[in-house]
């Protein structure tokens, strides 16, 4: 698979957040064992990884087979608030940008237009982290802005008409498949980032990097 596809016309990088940018997705998943744990429901964490982005109530369902424990759609939206609260109250204080991403973002900053298309609502947003992301991003795409959330390509078209910048122009980072299906949807060149899941479940990206360092090294590659 060759990397220097985008060499020479890269105009823009758009970015997934949590667990791409943002050092969240523990804190993420520990809010949503929680919010499930008090309704009697156990699940393990390698679930919430794997549906990072587009876990809804017919994904849920499956589980709910044999224990007893009754979820109707509305129950679900309820949980998602908990889960929210959840993760405001303990754990975002604790999810932190990643180093090296904070390091390569401020290196492309100038250079090539920057945006961060997200699963997260923006009221989930710390204003220290909303902060630092209007101090760098031209665009923020957050779930609350667009009608169909990941895996659907909405979001990522959003991000590149705010750009004005084509797809063929423009390289996504994620590191989850509904994050890599709605990039890939939308046309652009996927890389992903092995930080939360195995890389066989990150096989539909144009290319799988085993951590940040993989991802500078990349940019380095194509003269970024």
């Amino acid at each position: 698979m060759p990397t220097t596809v985008f060499s020479s016309q890269l105009r823009a990088v758009v970015f997934d957040l949590d667990g791409t940018l943002l050092d969240s997705m523990p804190g993420h998943v520990a809010a949503w064992q929680t919010a499930f744990a008090e309704i009697g429901l156990r699940i393990e964490a390698d679930f919430f990884f794997l549906h990072e982005g587009m876990l809804d109530w017919t994904r849920l369902a499956p589980k709910l087979n044999g224990t007893g424990v009754r979820v109707d759609a509305a129950g679900f939206e309820a949980i998602t608030r908990r889960q929210r609260r959840l993760y405001l109250d303990r754990h975002a204080a604790a999810s932190l940008i990643f180093p090296e991403a904070a390091r390569l973002v401020d290196r492309l900053k100038g250079r090539v237009r920057l945006a961060v298309v997200t699963s997260s609502e923006r009221s989930v947003l710390p204003p220290n982290l909303w902060g630092w992301l209007e101090d760098r991003f031209d665009q923020v795409v957050t779930r609350d802005q667009v009608r169909r959330g990941k895996p659907h390509p909405e979001p990522f078209l959003t991000a590149l008409d705010r750009l004005r910048v084509e797809a063929g122009q423009a390289v996504a980072v994620e590191n989850a498949p509904a994050g890599i299906r709605s990039a890939k949807a939308a046309g652009l060149w996927t890389l992903a980032l092995a930080t939360t899941l195995d890389p066989i479940h990150l096989a539909d990206a144009d290319q799988v990097l085993a951590n940040h360092q993989a991802l500078e090294d990349w940019f380095g590659e194509q003269g970024w």
